[in-house]
């Protein structure tokens, strides 16, 4: 990571450099490419005003702090941009279980001890009634999921035990 440090209205002072930069290595490992970071210590009057921008993951992570003491200011800015990454790697997650209970489904961590039989049949487009039922009929399959063509809603078309056709929309 490209570390920048700019000193405003301040005398360059080593400790403080040495500081930031370790402070910026903290963050090292909450993101995935880190690209650059900059640093800005400014002080006015008995101010220390610290601004943090951080450049990872094509997002741009800022904060700023002020304060009397110097490291208090920096560890708060620092605090303030770890909760940031931390909320934008969290978001970026996927979480079953959320999306589980969102949906009212109960999500089954465990694999099945036996699956009989399994194939794929892939409907590249959405389509009408009459081609779900020719791809029916063709895959001599119990039933046929897809797409339908007028509304881009799935459908499931299937083979009664009298040997009609049923049809299931869901809502």
């Amino acid at each position: 990571m490209e570390i920048k440090i700019t000193f405003r209205h301040l005398s360059v002072e080593p400790e403080f450099k040495e500081y930031a930069e370790s402070g910026f290595q903290k963050l090292v490992r909450y993101i995935h490419r880190p690209v650059s970071a900059q640093a800005i210590f400014s002080k006015e009057k008995n101010r220390y005003i610290i601004e943090l921008n951080v450049l990872a993951d094509s997002n741009q992570f800022f904060a700023r702090e002020q304060d009397d003491n110097f490291y208090l200011a920096f560890d708060q800015a620092l605090s303030k941009l770890e909760s940031q990454i931390k909320r934008f790697r969290d978001r970026l997650k996927p979480n079953k279980q959320k999306r589980g209970k969102k949906l009212g489904l109960a999500v089954r961590e465990e694999e099945p001890d036996e699956i009989l039989k399994s194939e794929e049949f892939y409907i590249p487009k959405p389509v009408s009634i009459e081609e779900a039922v020719f791809y029916l009929e063709s895959m001599d399959a119990p039933f046929v999921v897809f797409r339908n063509a007028g509304n881009e809603k799935i459908r499931v078309l299937y083979k009664r035990r009298d040997g009609n056709l049923g049809l299931i929309e869901p809502e």
